[in-house]
């Protein structure tokens, strides 16, 4: 950035050097060529680490034990990766020991107000069978500035399902003061005949899941700060069963983030 200031500021003042110079000296008007180099992408580096009552997925109790679900996020420009994991703190032997990855790329719209990210996610189990191992590819569309934020999501499981999932959220922050942001929003998710099947051992497209739920977030610096949520899961009855610890729960914690870049 201060190369760039720097060549912008050199070539403003050659211009006002030719600008002012006597015409009789100059017999050719000449405008000079100002050279600015090409802003680098954005690098960014973050963490968080969460703390939870129960681990939901899609509206799928998982885990009904406290958990801890650590995460890292590195972007450059409209690429990002992550790494994610879900760990039980009651039970370290439970086989819902879950290590995700996450490749993303923001298409480069020319539009401010609808924001679309294409991606890849690679689900690991090191706690359960390694043959649960699978794969999704998604598409994620989030439509901006206006009074609420929906994003509609799509995700095919090329693996083990062949299934889809979609789902389609709302939510609405409200600065509370210039360290802190609170959120509410819910969402509705719905799977096809494969997805439910492979999930649910229901054989048809129906609704899946319910969600409702209220976050806060604290800056403590500019690069640490603190969060909370609380959220209400609810399957639907047509894809409800035994398989899954509860078809309702009220769950939530708190989580840590911290911005190295």
């Amino acid at each position: 950035m201060r190369k760039i200031i720097f060549t912008m500021t050199i070539s403003m003042i050659a211009g006002l050097v030719f600008a002012q110079a006597p015409v009789a000296q100059t017999p050719v008007e000449q405008t000079p060529v100002i050279m600015v180099q090409e802003q680098p992408p954005d690098v960014s580096v973050s963490a968080d680490v969460g703390v939870y009552s129960a681990y939901v997925w899609r509206g799928l109790v998982l885990n009904g034990n406290m958990v801890a679900q650590p995460s890292v996020t590195a972007a450059y420009g409209p690429f990002s990766l992550n790494v994610w994991g879900n760990f039980d703190l009651i039970d370290p032997s439970h086989n819902n020991t879950e290590v995700d990855y996450t490749a993303a790329y923001t298409l480069p719209l020319n539009t401010e107000a609808v924001a679309v990210d294409v991606g890849f996610i690679y689900y690991t189990f090191p706690g359960g069978n390694d043959t649960d191992a699978t794969e999704e590819i998604f598409v994620k569309t989030t439509f901006n500035n206006i009074i609420l934020t929906p994003v509609a999501s799509l995700y095919y499981d090329i693996d083990e399902v062949n299934g889809w999932y979609g789902n389609l959220a709302v939510s609405q922050s409200v600065e509370i003061s210039d360290a802190m942001t609170a959120k509410i929003g819910g969402s509705i998710g719905c799977g096809t005949r494969n997805y439910n099947s492979y999930m649910f051992g229901e054989h048809k497209n129906a609704v899946n899941d319910y969600n409702i739920y209220v976050s806060a977030e604290y800056a403590l610096t500019e690069k640490l700060s603190v969060g909370a949520l609380l959220q209400y899961t609810r399957l639907d009855s047509e894809v409800a069963n035994e398989i899954y610890d509860s078809d309702a729960l009220i769950w939530g914690g708190i989580n840590l983030s911290y911005k190295f870049l």
